[in-house]
């Protein structure tokens, strides 16, 4: 019996197309994450909760710190609609991993420096992560001062330790690095940096890199695109892969989650000058940059630009303003991304219930 299974299996492996095994074998399986930011938890939970089968991670965001590390829980997480989307979520397997937002960067130091301030910081993490049942947490602190490295590093390896013991995860978001010579155009002799990539692969489960907020970062880019027309993105999928793969050198791209924005900026530019110069006036989500659009008679007829977003350019009050923003076409350049680059996955930031609703389409 077993050799006319065998026998069987062989013959049906021969007559289907090399192409379907090729497919199973090189195309990795992302692992989808997102956050939903307390501000908008009325649109975004439902739209979670109608979308779970996408996820494997949702970060309800955020828990912040105040100056003396103490949390102060700025969702309300004990509360509707969040006990809606964690019973929701437990139920489908989808684990909840809260964020811990910290911008404060002298606070940081102070408490993460002394090691009492620290230990104290830490044991208060965890304790909120174990009494939630929570899966684990995600610590996003930015604006950190360089001199800071030495301590964050040492926070990062004690909540390791202590979350590990309570078999619960770390996951680590931080900022997008840009390659030095794509930064300077005149490169510093010695470059700091408060986020030791070493550190963070062998401690944190999990890596999730705000690949978003580019504008004019990159100079290279900016140069080049930058000439051809109006350049000012959320996330250039070039930049994208120039900030993942140099993050992969260090981190073990099995723990990397790039960063993808459903948003984008509305701009103030000025064109007098040798160079344009963009002022960000503020966030726009998909559905309102596309009634701004047809608000000043714009089609934007699906144009994607040089970075792969969609965007148009206004007069309003003899001012000129500029629109760029990540739809859907965006998103999925981003996951075709790292699908080749061979990363653990895609974190959207962020389900508000205002993302391009041909998003789901294109993460599943």
């Amino acid at each position: 019996m077993y050799k006319k299974t065998l026998i069987l299996g062989l013959l049906l492996a021969a007559l289907l197309p090399v192409s379907s095994f090729a497919a199973t074998a090189t195309t990795p399986k992302l692992t989808y994450a997102a956050w939903i930011p307390y501000w908008a938890k009325a649109s975004g939970t439902p739209a979670a909760i109608a979308h779970l089968s996408t996820f494997k991670e949702l970060s309800p965001f955020a828990y912040e710190v105040e100056d003396d590390g103490t949390i102060r829980d700025s969702m309300r997480l004990a509360a509707e609609p969040w006990l809606s989307l964690i019973a929701s979520s437990s139920a489908k397997k989808v684990k909840i991993i809260p964020s811990i937002l910290w911008f404060h960067g002298d606070a940081i130091h102070a408490v993460l420096s002394a090691t009492s301030t620290r230990t104290a910081h830490v044991d208060d993490i965890v304790s909120m992560v174990v009494r939630n049942n929570f899966d684990g947490i995600d610590i996003d602190y930015e604006n950190k001062k360089s001199e800071t490295k030495y301590a964050f590093s040492a926070f990062i390896k004690d909540l390791a330790v202590k979350l590990y013991k309570k078999n619960k995860l770390l996951v680590c978001t931080i900022e997008a690095r840009t390659p030095p010579s794509s930064l300077y155009r005149v490169l510093p002799k010695n470059i700091e940096y408060v986020n030791d990539y070493k550190v963070l692969s062998r401690n944190c489960d999990e890596i999730r890199i705000m690949t978003y907020d580019q504008t004019t970062a990159d100079i290279q880019l900016s140069d080049i695109k930058g000439t051809r027309g109006l350049y000012a993105p959320v996330a250039d999928t070039e930049w994208v892969k120039k900030v993942i793969t140099l993050a992969t050198r260090t981190i073990d791209k099995k723990k990397i989650m790039l960063g993808v924005a459903t948003y984008g900026y509305v701009y103030k530019i000025d064109t007098s000058g040798a160079t344009t110069t963009y002022q960000k006036m503020r966030a726009i989500s998909d559905p309102d940059a596309r009634a701004l659009a047809l608000q000043n008679g714009v089609n934007i007829d699906n144009f994607h630009n040089e970075a792969g977003e969609l965007s148009f350019n206004y007069m309003k009050d003899g001012n000129r303003y500029y629109v760029s923003w990540s739809d859907a076409t965006a998103v999925a350049d981003k996951i075709k991304l790292a699908k080749s680059l061979g990363i653990k996955g895609v974190a959207i930031f962020k389900i508000d219930g205002k993302e391009d609703p041909l998003l789901w389409g294109v993460l599943k």
